[in-house]
């Protein structure tokens, strides 16, 4: 991982943590911390349900297959969000928080970690410079993934699926609808993987995201892909000819209404 200076310039995690030119030392070392841990290699992908419930699939591709390079602002978005989380969280009792589920299928696992499920409700918690009017859609299923990877036992004591919005400034609930998607997942992962194989980007899901996202010189030809495997091998080992799977289109990975 590499961070984009003010100035434009890269540095290493390492790099950063010695530099005090655009934050303190203390500063930095909040924002790094945790950014340069060591993972072990798999035997085959595993994706986070963020990956796969995200607005576009390509943009998932390319986070994985592209190196570039975080701007510290970012990190601070990060930091900040998890600061919010830890602080809400402690208001749980610890065996309701950070729930780690992961579904194991052929040739990919999906992994999530709820931030909690507690007397009767799953929560999801999501900060934000600016309260939506209704929840994105891609926080819907990524609440809705994770109700799905509860086992029976634990879907039946979830009453309610809510997805709660911080800003600065306020604060606000939305409940969900509970359903199981753990189809669209498969679909998806099975898309991610043999694009990863084939080294052919998905089809592009364009939206108004496509001007913010860090990957539209590539997605629209202006430049060269890298397709940098290497960059995320323990979430993304090279895979051989016999785990490749049929692709299946776009359409079977879309949700029915």
């Amino acid at each position: 991982m590499k961070i984009l200076c003010p100035d434009k310039s890269e540095k290493t995690i390492e790099e950063c943590a010695e530099c005090a030119k655009c934050f303190p030392k203390p500063i930095m070392s909040m924002l790094l911390k945790g950014r340069n841990r060591k993972k072990k290699l798999n035997s085959k992908p595993r994706y986070g349900v963020t990956r796969l419930v995200g607005n576009c699939l390509r943009k998932t591709y390319y986070d994985l297959t592209e190196e570039v390079a975080m701007p510290l602002d970012k990190l601070w978005i990060f930091t900040r969000g998890t600061a919010i989380h830890e602080f809400v969280q402690k208001e749980i009792p610890e065996a309701d928080n950070e729930i780690f589920k992961e579904l194991i299928f052929p040739n990919f696992n999906v992994l999530g970690f709820i931030d909690a499920v507690h007397d009767g409700a799953l929560y999801e918690f999501k900060t934000t410079a600016n309260i939506p009017q209704k929840p994105q859609d891609a926080h819907i299923l990524q609440a809705q993934a994770y109700y799905s990877m509860l086992d029976e036992a634990q879907r039946a004591k979830v009453e309610k699926i809510l997805v709660i919005y911080f800003s600065m400034h306020k604060i606000k609930v939305f409940e969900v609808p509970a359903r199981n998607i753990i189809p669209y997942l498969e679909a998806r992962g099975a898309i991610l993987t043999n694009s990863i194989e084939m080294k052919t980007p998905p089809k592009r899901e364009e939206g108004y995201i496509c001007s913010y996202c860090e990957h539209k010189d590539i997605c629209f030809g202006h430049k060269l892909s890298t397709h940098n495997l290497s960059r995320k091998s323990e979430d993304l080992p090279v895979l051989s000819e016999s785990s490749a799977q049929e692709p299946k289109t776009p359409k079977q990975a879309t949700l029915d209404v």
